[in-house]
């Protein structure tokens, strides 16, 4: 039976981002996603010009629906409102999996214009110490946590406050470095540096949180699943398997 993953996030109707890529990376890592709705994205150029969130009674009874299902694992990805990120919040606490992933700011787009500035102190104050890891690409670490930077130790210290906030662990992604791309891992063992060749064209990199969640279903440990997710969401390891 292949273990079970909570995703929860927004919906894009064409299917580049939010549910539609989460899913198909767990699906592609051998986990079975049971998807909750929060949100919809209504496209305008590259990216939404709207974000329309779900009520949260129907986010509640979604989560109760999954939970019951008793996933190993789970991916919070993109909140519409800051109760929705409370709500999450306690159920994940009541009855959640361990192994939760937190990528609330994607990387297909900007969801700062997108949502009342109260969504972010809920999911710094609600959701973060609920995570077992949380992934953020530097670009959208002032939105978040009031820290940027390219540099390894500034996206170290970004790590760190997340640390601070209760999470495990901190995967920050970087930014293009030439022909490379430099992520930073930071955990209670200290840091560490992901860095790789330029990610293949057909590659969706945005599916690196779905990647990791996957991962922790399955067994695997925090750093291996790290590495591994690194690889597979930007199109490294072709030959990626279930563990």
């Amino acid at each position: 039976m292949r273990p079970k993953l909570l995703v929860v996030g927004h919906v894009d109707a064409q299917g580049r981002h939010g549910l539609a890529a989460d899913l198909r990376a767990a699906e592609k890592l051998g986990a079975e996603p049971l998807p909750v709705v929060t949100s919809y994205a209504f496209t305008g150029g590259d990216g939404p010009g709207a974000l329309r969130p779900v009520w949260g009674g129907t986010i509640a009874r979604q989560l109760s629906a999954a939970l019951d299902q008793e996933p190993e694992a789970a991916l919070i990805g993109v909140v519409g409102r800051a109760r929705h990120a409370r709500l999450i919040a306690q159920q994940l606490a009541d009855r959640g999996p361990a192994a939760v992933v937190l990528a609330p700011m994607p990387s297909a787009f900007d969801i700062a214009p997108l949502v009342n500035t109260r969504l972010f102190s809920a999911i710094r104050r609600q959701l973060i110490p609920e995570a077992r890891a949380v992934v953020l690409a530097a670009r959208n670490a002032p939105a978040l946590m009031g820290l940027g930077g390219e540099s390894f130790d500034e996206l170290r210290n970004i790590g760190q406050k997340i640390l601070d906030l209760g999470a495990g662990a901190a995967w920050i992604r970087g930014v293009p470095n030439q022909s490379r791309r430099v992520d930073v891992i930071v955990d209670q063992d200290g840091s560490g540096l992901l860095d790789y060749q330029r990610a293949k064209e057909d590659a969706e990199p945005h599916t690196s949180a779905a990647s990791l969640a996957a991962l922790l279903a399955l067994g695997t440990r925090l750093r291996e699943a790290v590495d591994r997710a690194h690889r597979h969401a930007y199109g490294l390891d072709r030959d990626l398997y279930p563990v």
